[in-house]
């Protein structure tokens, strides 16, 4: 039986190691997508290129695979923050707040959770399915084009900004998971977008405290607790789109705004983003014209 997760450079680099301090014997790669094999005794273990490793199940395997893994020793509790649609001028903004334990990282690399970029729907899919179904804990907040674009109006009255609302997004979200866990060391990681707007949203939310500590980061995706977060919120975003399509009756992932009958354009749109504006004040200018 042969088990495959995927590691990073760090702990390449601790295998590297521990080949070197060993002695364990390495074999000639067998095609241009492995990066390093290792054959020894009851040991196997390939590295491709990718970042995927497969091993076989022996207990030998194993301990050189434990010893190379990243762990969080430090932490009763994971959480990880991450937002799906910002960019998208259709459909909602999913942000997601999601909480693991140090025990958890392992199976869930095991099943292949990383960076949701890199996963197809199909994957992407069975793994939010895997991740929920193992009673994953986790808090959302969806906010669908027509709520989407009352708040966003609504923030805008008081002069603030897109991130101001992402930011009180992700706070909500990352409390609202707190309130479902229990209490221990807890390390949050944000996928980062501005600090400081974040930074006074979980003040205002009562987030921080000495036994919390808050990680904002550019490469969050790459940080597992983001990754689950970001892997359930591509998920509902998805299903959302696909509730949305049936409205209009085109899948909005491959359409435009002007394909959109303007007075259903609303329901399903994100009203600031300017392909849609221009498409409603032609719409206005034309209803104008003609009175």
């Amino acid at each position: 039986m042969s088990v495959s997760l995927s590691i990073s450079l760090a702990e390449l680099e601790r295998l590297r190691n521990a080949i070197l301090e060993t002695d364990l014997k390495r074999s000639n790669p067998k095609n241009e997508y492995e990066l390093l094999r290792i054959e020894d005794g009851d040991i196997s273990i390939v590295v491709y290129k990718s970042g995927k490793v497969v091993h076989n199940d022996t207990e030998a395997s194993r301990r050189v695979i434990d010893r190379i893994l990243e762990r969080e020793r430090d932490y009763d509790l994971l959480l990880g923050s991450d937002e799906v649609g910002k960019g998208e001028w259709y459909g909602p903004l999913v942000v997601v707040c999601a909480a693991i334990t140090p025990p958890d990282i392992l199976r869930l690399r095991k099943i292949g959770v990383k960076d949701s970029k890199l996963l197809g729907r199909t994957q992407l899919e069975k793994l939010a399915t895997e991740i929920i179904g193992k009673g994953t804990i986790y808090r959302d907040v969806t906010l669908m084009p027509e709520t989407y674009n009352k708040m966003y109006s609504e923030f805008q009255k008081e002069h603030k900004s897109l991130n101001d609302m992402m930011a009180w997004s992700h706070a909500t979200a990352i409390s609202s998971t707190l309130a479902y866990v229990s209490p221990g060391r807890t390390k949050i990681v944000i996928d980062k977008f501005d600090v400081k707007k974040t930074d006074l949203r979980l003040e205002s939310a009562k987030v921080k405290s000495e036994n919390v500590e808050i990680i904002q980061s550019s490469k969050g995706d790459t940080e597992l607790p983001v990754s689950v977060a970001s892997i359930i919120a591509k998920s509902l975003f998805e299903k959302k789109v696909d509730d949305l399509n049936k409205i209009v009756g085109v899948d909005l992932r491959s359409a435009k705004p002007k394909d959109i009958d303007p007075q259903v354009l609303p329901t399903v749109a994100k009203l600031h983003f300017a392909n849609v504006r221009a498409v409603l004040d032609s719409a206005k200018s034309g209803a104008d014209g003609r009175g």
